[in-house]
């Protein structure tokens, strides 16, 4: 088992606890969990990818032992700051869920600290939307989390995940949060992370992988689409596999993985990317 030393990351409203490991002069991973989730959700990669790569596991701020109201916007600050902290000049974004969409803030904001994405189990943050999607399906959550008791947190574990062990997971990291604050995290995931820009692409290599049985929104249905419009990107189904692809099908996502890991950790990025736009390179 892969030995992992913590950290914290003091930040002006936020303590970021975050865990280091792996092969100390590999190429950088950062693995970012997905929401209500904590860095443990990505333990069945751990040990794999510590072979070959040096490992960053942050608790995403109010996930896991992190501190902090949950913001989107304060969360990607938070994950900037932590490559401040890192000595490597680039690392590999792993996202899963809302960590993908941090993912592609932080590419977008600042891509030349990124090497390579993977974005698993998620939206595109700036692909074009109906005006009042977000602020209904935020009205929805807001429904759901009304009723009584714990059936709102059987009902998003079962849409997270389809192995028990992996549900079971779910419910037991989220056993001391309200409804109230899934629903703002998830609102602020909506109403801050997608920010329609359809002229923009990934500018560095991509893995844009998902469950074949992801049943949160349109991921199953609009991801192969998304990476066929992307030059530089890969696509992957995971086979039985839910939202939580890692933890549904840990062997196969695992093996996913580490094939574009090998492939394109120690590649420099293909281009050279602005906030505003892209200028590829040949």
């Amino acid at each position: 088992m892969t030995a992992l030393q913590a950290h914290e990351l003091v930040r002006p409203d936020a303590t970021i606890q975050y865990w280091t490991g792996g092969t100390a002069d590999g190429p950088t991973v950062v693995l970012l969990h997905g929401a209500t989730m904590d860095h443990r959700a990505w333990a069945p990669q751990v040990d794999a990818v510590a072979e070959r790569f040096h490992l960053v596991l942050p608790d995403l701020r109010s996930h896991g032992t992190s501190t902090g109201e949950f913001d989107f916007d304060a969360a990607v600050d938070d994950v900037v700051a932590l490559l401040d902290e890192l000595t490597a000049p680039q690392v590999v974004l792993v996202g899963l869920s809302l960590g993908a969409n941090i993912a592609q803030a932080v590419l977008y904001r600042d891509p030349a600290r990124v090497s390579a994405v993977v974005l698993a189990d998620a939206t595109c943050n700036t692909a074009a939307r109906q005006p009042l999607a977000a602020a209904m399906t935020v009205a929805m959550l807001n429904a759901q989390a009304m009723f009584t008791g714990d059936g709102f947190a059987h009902h998003a574990a079962n849409l997270t995940a389809t192995d028990p062990g992996a549900r079971a997971y779910v419910l037991a990291v989220n056993a001391h949060r309200s409804n109230k604050e899934t629903v703002a995290i998830l609102s602020s995931l909506l109403t801050s992370a997608l920010q329609p820009d359809p002229d923009y692409r990934l500018p560095v290599p991509a893995l844009l992988v998902h469950g074949d049985r992801d049943a949160i929104g349109d991921i199953a249905t609009s991801t192969r689409a998304w990476a066929q419009s992307e030059p530089l990107a890969e696509y992957a189904v995971i086979p039985s596999a839910g939202h939580a692809s890692n933890l549904d099908n840990p062997e196969k996502f695992t093996a996913v993985l580490l094939a574009f890991l090998d492939r394109v950790a120690s590649t420099p990025p293909l281009a050279d990317v602005g906030r505003e736009g892209q200028t590829g390179t040949s």
